[in-house]
């Protein structure tokens, strides 16, 4: 039995009304600045600036101490971080692969992390994260998450579960609020683009939900809350092992009235796992999803001239996949055969239903000592039908091959290079290759660079359905530039910097139509530049205390629109016995509802708190 205590602040966020109003700047490409504009952006500057001194005097004391603690005590007795840094991730490469080793950017979402949060979704644990926003209009419903300014509502990044994509087959949308933490182990995100290994759509990053597996015979647990606005969730969760046998299962119900005028939401979702182990090498899991969810969805801060405060979308999302796992000499495989399929209705008369179906092969394993290769092959096809006003039926399909490989080079150093081909059959084919180099100085210390190129396939609703529509447009292409640092400091204590640069070209937009009808035309003639800092600490205290702060640094060029250019997270944990605490905050600041610096959007500050005892 758990006693909680929950409390949240909050200043004008996202879901509140912008000032439309002059900011006083001209668009960013001009070279003219006026005194105003100079006196602003030296303001900007020391707001950066106070960023950087908030870290320092908040982590600087615990460091010093902890160092000058773990000098006096013998080696034995020293304190030892509950966990290790740093973790083992599978996405940046398709294989275990330690964080220290990767030439990417990755970020790690634990169980104990999702614990201590107050999120009720997966979208609220990543909006903590380095390089990542969340823009959303309550804690329920629709949320559209951006890594390092590039997302548009999932279509440029790439969100899987187990690593199955979760996209909607006609819009190569994500629906993230059918997306709860019910049956959630983890969370890994890789920052900026990997097409190499995942293909179209990951172009700002991915995000990878890995979910949970039973560990015991026999487990069950059941929860309740309630909350204002007439809010409340029911979530059930069992599972269990029998020799080669395990299964696991959730159940969720979730509704609430929403904050905001016209926010009502009511959702239900469905998950199970089903395993089965044949002999010691090999291994068959089948999961299925289904998620049912209406949302009223309210005037948004980033949309206030393309949106009104009476719309709603209800959404019936599906999926079903058998991953097939095994073991073949030095080689481990992969086959995973998946369908996801759903039904959308919308407030505008929109009704539609869709498919995604895929196959992804791979195996991995060591050509020799130093070294380690994976190659698959890809196939995707998407898909589904219009039933409203001027019905239609529409699909496409894409295949791939793609190899990644890794060399240790004089023990410091770690070479990465991979490539991928990929033949769209209406958008052509697309060569994708990346490059990394990791460099290990010591023992607490990584170096690391890369540049990988990112693409993205013309959509079917780009393609086909609406006026607009061009059936000859070309994958989007993005090309990312990127050099880390992490350090540990002391034990328990890692700083990370990276910095970056993403080019974009052939970018789909509208344009006018030299020879109407229609008025515009989907073309590839959109260009951005864009350039970022992604910083932080991680620390712990002693076996009870654990802490981190991360500064996000983005600057989209004369594409302000829904991207803030300064973003600060601080999270405090402390468990001891049967009592917990959490503590979380945000601060989100140069921030815009338009491009070119306008109509912009106050500056706020999140903070949440969490209170937990067990009592049995």
């Amino acid at each position: 039995m758990v006693f909680l205590f929950y409390c949240a602040m909050k200043t004008p966020g996202p879901g509140t009304k912008p000032v439309i109003a002059s900011y006083g700047r001209s668009p960013v490409h001009q070279n003219t600045k006026t005194k105003k504009e100079e006196e602003e952006m030296s303001y900007h500057v020391f707001k950066r600036f106070l960023f950087v001194l908030a870290t320092a005097v908040f982590f600087l004391p615990e460091i010093l101490i902890l160092a000058q603690t773990q000098e006096k005590k013998p080696k034995e007795e020293q304190i030892v971080p509950k966990y290790e840094f740093p973790p083992i991730v599978v996405t940046a490469t398709r294989t275990p692969k330690s964080v220290r080793d990767l030439s990417a950017t990755v970020s790690v979402v634990t169980k104990e992390d999702i614990e201590a949060s107050n999120a009720t979704s997966c979208t609220d644990i990543l909006n903590t994260l380095p390089g990542l926003f969340v823009q959303k209009t309550g804690d329920f419903g629709r949320a559209d998450v951006d890594i390092r300014g590039l997302g548009e509502r999932g279509r440029k990044v790439m969100v899987l579960v187990d690593g199955r994509p979760v996209k909607m087959g006609l819009f190569g949308c994500t629906i993230t609020h059918s997306l709860p933490l019910d049956n959630v182990e983890r969370i890994e995100v890789v920052r900026g683009p990997l097409s190499v290994l995942y293909g179209s759509d990951a172009l700002g990053g991915v995000i990878n939900i890995i979910t949970r597996k039973p560990t015991k015979p026999l487990q069950m647990d059941y929860s309740f809350s309630y909350g204002n606005y007439s809010t409340y969730q029911h979530r059930l969760r069992a599972g269990g092992t029998k020799g080669v046998f395990s299964f696991y299962v959730t159940a969720d119900k979730r509704k609430s009235n929403g904050h905001l005028p016209n926010s009502a939401y009511d959702g239900k979702d469905f998950t199970t796992r089903i395993g089965y182990q044949i002999g010691d090498n090999l291994e068959m899991v089948l999961t299925g999803k289904y998620f049912d969810g209406y949302k009223d969805e309210p005037l948004r801060a980033t949309d206030p001239d393309t949106m009104i405060s009476n719309t709603w979308n209800d959404y019936k999302r599906g999926a079903i996949d058998l991953s097939i796992t095994g073991k073949l000499g030095n080689w481990n495989n992969l086959l995973k055969v998946y369908r996801n399929f759903g039904e959308h209705k919308f407030s505008d008369g929109w009704h539609s239903k869709d498919f995604t179906n895929g196959v992804v092969c791979h195996s991995s394993g060591k050509l020799f000592a130093s070294n380690e290769l994976i190659a698959g092959i890809e196939f995707r096809q998407q898909g589904g039908e219009k039933l409203n006003s001027s019905p239609g039926k529409w699909d496409k399909a894409e295949y791939a091959f793609f190899f990644h490989d890794e060399q240790i080079l004089l023990r410091k150093l770690i070479l990465t290079f991979g490539a991928r081909y990929n033949q769209d059959e209406v958008a052509g084919g697309e060569f994708c290759p990346q490059i990394g180099l990791v460099f290990h100085p010591n023992k607490k210390t990584s170096l690391r660079g890369a540049i990988n190129k990112g693409f993205r396939s013309p959509q079917i609703n780009e393609l086909y359905i609406f006026p607009p529509s061009n059936e000859d447009l070309k994958p989007e292409v993005v090309w990312s530039y990127e050099l880390g640092f992490d350090h540990q400091i002391v034990e328990g204590i890692n700083f990370d910097l990276v910095g970056y640069v993403m080019k974009g070209e052939n970018l789909i937009q509208k344009e006018k139509n030299s020879s109407p009808p229609p008025m515009f035309r989907f073309e590839n003639t959109g260009k951005f530049e864009f350039k970022g800092i992604e910083t932080g600490l991680k620390a712990r205290f002693g076996k009870w205390l654990s802490a981190q702060i991360y500064y996000t640094y983005l600057d989209p060029g004369e594409k302000t629109r829904g991207r803030p250019g300064d973003k600060l997270d601080l999270a405090l944990r402390y468990a001891w016995k049967k009592l917990a605490f959490s503590f979380s905050a945000q601060y989100v600041a140069d921030y815009f509802a338009a491009d070119n610096r306008k109509e912009p959007i106050p500056d706020y500050f999140i903070c949440n708190t969490k209170l937990n005892y067990k009592l049995v």
